[in-house]
């Protein structure tokens, strides 16, 4: 049975609108989802951040996942969007950034010191971890910042 090439369009028509309207469903759907997922990524991840594990030296990423009881695609998702960077990046950012109040804060501590109790127990990695976020090291940039409010 052949059918008239004006009922093939037709079906052709019907066929499109059927799937961009499966389509609209599965986006609601997942649209939904994604808020549900970031949501509570978003609260796990601040309750991991204000209880300060990510000073901690995990083993892995694994451990951190376990921890946080979200799998590796939710974080990467989640940091992706709201950070625009990496979980690993963020953190390292994180940890700077605690690092420059600590070396303010407690100028008679080692910079290595500062850093192990961020949980980067290798001095060298933590000096370069620092000079690569800053440009200088923990101690150049403790020197800077101490002799600016000084003058202040």
């Amino acid at each position: 049975m052949y059918l008239s090439n004006e009922k093939l369009q037709l079906a052709s028509i019907v066929s499109k609108w059927r799937q961009r309207r499966l389509m609209k469903k599965r986006r609601k759907i997942e649209t939904r989802r994604t808020k549900k997922v970031t949501s509570m990524v978003d609260k796990r991840l601040g309750r991991w951040v204000a209880a300060g594990k990510y000073k901690l030296n995990y083993n892995s990423i694994d451990e951190i996942l376990q921890e946080l009881d979200v799998t590796r695609d939710e974080l990467s998702y989640f940091c992706a969007t709201r950070f625009g960077k990496s979980f690993l990046t963020w953190r390292k950012e994180l940890r700077i950034e605690e690092a420059k109040h600590m070396l303010l804060d407690y100028p008679g501590l080692p910079a290595y010191r500062i850093g192990q109790a961020l949980g980067i127990s290798d001095k060298s990695d933590f000096r370069h971890q620092f000079k690569s976020a800053t440009g200088v090291t923990p101690t150049e940039w403790r020197e800077k910042y101490l002799k600016k409010n000084l003058r202040k």
